[in-house]
């Protein structure tokens, strides 16, 4: 199923179609809180980030969390019901040292958009700092041309596409 982006980024901002800007929420909520029910949604109807942990989805596809993929993607489905946006905000709290573990850090986000890859309601994904971003957002995109991308690197954010967050 391929969706129809519903927000477009330029100058580092994002918008909807019609040209209006959406201002991100300043909250945090990470998502293995919310799915747990210690954390709720924030005020207002901006896009909020939703952060995800690197070993709660999954170091590599042997081991993958298809139960948390599968709550995750039931939360989101509520969200979309709600008209509500979020921007999933990898964490990597495993350190990846090499080349090899920042390329698996980037292919289990890409895993996690797989299975979620039918959620209206995900505006895009931040940029992890210790992912390649080339890589990241090359391999994202790939299945998901409607993603918008967002970081808080200043290097990053030399392209204009990239939305500051």
């Amino acid at each position: 199923m391929k969706l129809e982006a519903r927000f477009t980024t330029s100058e580092n901002k994002l918008y909807t179609l019609g040209g209006e800007e959406c201002a991100l929420s300043s909250e945090m909520i990470a998502a293995e809180k919310i799915l747990g029910g210690q954390s709720s949604l924030p005020e207002g109807k901006g896009p909020f980030a939703l952060s995800v942990n690197w070993t709660t989805v999954g170091l590599d596809d042997q081991s993958y969390n298809e139960e948390f993929l599968a709550s995750f993607r039931d939360f989101l489905k509520q969200l979309e019901e709600q008209d509500r946006y979020v921007m999933i905000v990898p964490v990597a709290d495993k350190n990846p040292s090499s080349a090899e573990e920042k390329s698996a850090l980037t292919a289990s986000m890409k895993h996690c958009a797989r299975r979620l890859k039918d959620c209206a309601s995900i505006v895009g994904f931040a940029v992890p700092g210790e992912s390649d971003p080339e890589e990241f957002i090359s391999e994202l995109r790939q299945k998901h041309q409607h993603y918008a991308f967002f970081s808080r690197d200043t290097n990053l954010l030399q392209d204009k596409s990239i939305v500051k967050f």
